[in-house]
């Protein structure tokens, strides 16, 4: 099957030249009027179906070809769409939105289409350079960036949280403890920090100390070598940041904001810029955002904070993607692209930004997207790029992180744990 679908696609890149007159390398294409109409399926995330149903209904109605697309416009989450397709691929949305560190899933399951000339120049000369090189794999560009903000950052209720204590994890957890609101409700501190797919935020302690996690993939999409550097001594002292967290009676596993709404309210929510009109919903003028804060080890063991033992927490940050799956059709691939270009064109990332406050990757969009506290603290944090890793890698950092929460948090035991990590990681390597 995969070879079958390569084929196809690599036959729409070969019709390309006589497609180009017609529909999808960069423009043109007014002289023929196809007048061709599709039934397609469209997956995006949460809260931007109804703009995409007007969006593509605005394309059918300027695009020069006469083309029309009848689509069928789903909500499916970016984080488990290349999961989904994978699962169900003769199922899989025609075009479907995706986080970054799937791309190399989503090349190697054969879930995306190459990309045609005009839809590689209409990516480069139009997107921020970081979200093109995200969107490569094995030096080409595999997708259609859609946004530049895929990290997250503190929400927090400012009832709670003083704006002296923003920048320092111990501070914020004991105003969290130390609060008595009138309504007599104790609050928590939320980051999802769990053996269930936390991975990707406890990651931020380790890149906070100097560690590193990259993977190497093929031009397939195949895991062919990794350097990491977790099992380290900053490793020790970020899975000791984190048990600071873990640990505090407070805490609560979790990294959504309607938990700012709970029968136990969370005073701290880490999340993204997904959640920023929930939060502004739930606390109102109360709400306040800021990078993640810093924590500190006691490496020397005095009870004092000296220098060089406080450690900038660090997001992630990457973009989510446009994908096409392959098709038989080339004529029906090339309108696809070119539906795609449009979607995510400068007018279309503006508007998301303006309905749901999404970062945009383009660059003349996101030079007008100044207005988002969300946004501006994003922009404003300590970040690593998204890279890609094997879905292994993010099962092994979770099943660490979930045993960190139990230890006794002695060096020896943490230590252990990061042993047994690394050792899981050797085996990852050789499947």
């Amino acid at each position: 099957m995969k070879k079958q679908l390569l084929a196809l696609g690599m036959g729409t890149l070969m019709l390309l030249p006589a497609l180009c007159g017609v529909a999808a390398c960069g423009g043109g294409g007014g002289e023929n009027k196809d007048g061709k109409s599709y039934n397609i399926t469209v997956w995006v995330g949460e809260g931007t179906d109804t703009l995409t149903k007007q969006q593509i209904q605005r394309f059918n109605e300027t695009n020069e070809d006469g083309v029309t697309f009848n689509a069928n416009v789903l909500i499916v989450s970016e984080s488990k769409a290349v999961g989904d397709a994978s699962s169900k691929p003769q199922s899989c949305a025609d075009i479907f939105c995706f986080a970054q560190d799937q791309l190399a899933r989503a090349v190697h399951g054969n879930l995306l289409m190459p990309l045609n000339t005009g839809s590689v120049n209409a990516i480069t000369s139009s997107c921020d350079e970081r979200s093109v090189e995200g969107a490569k794999i094995g030096g080409s560009i595999r997708a259609f960036p859609l946004t530049y903000d895929n990290g997250y950052f503190m929400y927090y209720d400012k009832r709670v949280v003083k704006e002296e204590h923003i920048g320092s994890l111990e501070d914020i957890l004991a105003d969290v403890d130390a609060y008595k609101g009138e309504d007599g409700l104790p609050r928590n501190f939320s980051m999802n920090l769990t053996d269930d797919g936390g991975s990707w935020y406890s990651a931020s302690f380790f890149y906070a100390t100097g560690c590193e996690s990259e993977w190497t993939t093929d031009d397939e999409g195949n895991f062919i070598d990794y350097s990491d550097t977790f099992n380290s001594e900053q490793g020790l002292i970020a899975l000791k940041g984190m048990q600071k967290l873990l640990k505090f009676p407070k805490y609560n596993a979790s990294a959504e904001v309607s938990d700012f709404s709970a029968g136990i309210p969370s005073a701290v929510v880490v999340s993204g810029i997904w959640g920023y009109n929930a939060a502004k919903t739930a606390l109102g003028d109360n709400l306040g955002i800021a990078p993640l804060p810093s924590f500190w080890v006691d490496a020397n063991g005095n009870g004092q904070k000296d220098e060089g033992e406080s450690y900038q927490l660090k997001t992630y940050l990457g973009s989510k993607f446009m994908g096409i799956k392959p098709q038989s059709d080339p004529y029906r691939a090339a309108y696809l692209q070119k539906l795609a270009q449009f979607l995510t064109n400068e007018q279309c990332q503006r508007e998301r930004y303006d309905a749901v406050g999404w970062g945009p990757s383009n660059k003349a969009a996101a030079e007008a997207a100044t207005t988002s506290p969300a946004l501006n603290a994003l922009n404003d944090s300590a970040t690593t790029p998204q890279g890609q890793y094997p879905t292994g890698w993010w099962a092994k950092l979770d099943v660490m992180v979930g045993n960190a929460k139990t230890s006794t948090g002695d060096d020896a035991s943490l230590n252990a744990l990061l042993s047994t990590y690394s050792n899981a990681l050797n085996e990852l390597k050789k499947s």
